[in-house]
């Protein structure tokens, strides 16, 4: 990995406003460069076994504090995290997630919006989460 890139894994923790540590830039460098979908703490572990589990849910709460990453309730009981794909100020994450009830686990589908749900004017929304609960192809297959 060339030094340009590392820099531009740094820069993103600094514009969210985290101070850049080497365990910082190396999870956010893992989680970027090997994480596409929801993941849990254990994803982690298993990625950084050299890093120990406490450090890695401290990072995790941080970055989801700074708004790095987003947390998923996909009712599997695992808090699971999405790398946030906000590219404007604004903080929002209104898109669809599947989560498959065999392995249980979850697919952000980035760009499928949440369909528009009317709210009574008399209700504040604070937060919106759409899943869609299944079973994925590969469990499809096993249960063949």
């Amino acid at each position: 990995m060339s030094p340009t890139e590392i820099s531009s894994y740094d820069s993103e923790l600094r514009s969210a406003g985290i101070r850049v540590t080497a365990i910082r830039s190396l999870m956010w460098r893992t989680l970027r460069q090997h994480i596409h979908n929801a993941f849990a703490l254990s994803d982690v572990e298993n990625l950084l076994v050299t890093v120990d589990k406490s450090t890695i849910f401290r990072t995790l709460t941080l970055f989801a504090d700074a708004r790095l990453l987003h947390l998923v309730d996909d009712g599997t009981g695992c808090q699971k995290y999405c790398v946030c794909q906000c590219h404007d100020a604004e903080h929002h994450h209104g898109h669809v997630h599947l989560t498959c009830v065999v392995c249980r686990k979850t697919w952000c589908l980035d760009d499928v919006t949440i369909p528009h749900v009317d709210i009574p004017a008399d209700f504040e929304v604070q937060e919106r989460e759409y899943v869609v609960k299944g079973i994925c192809m590969k469990c499809r297959r096993m249960r063949r």
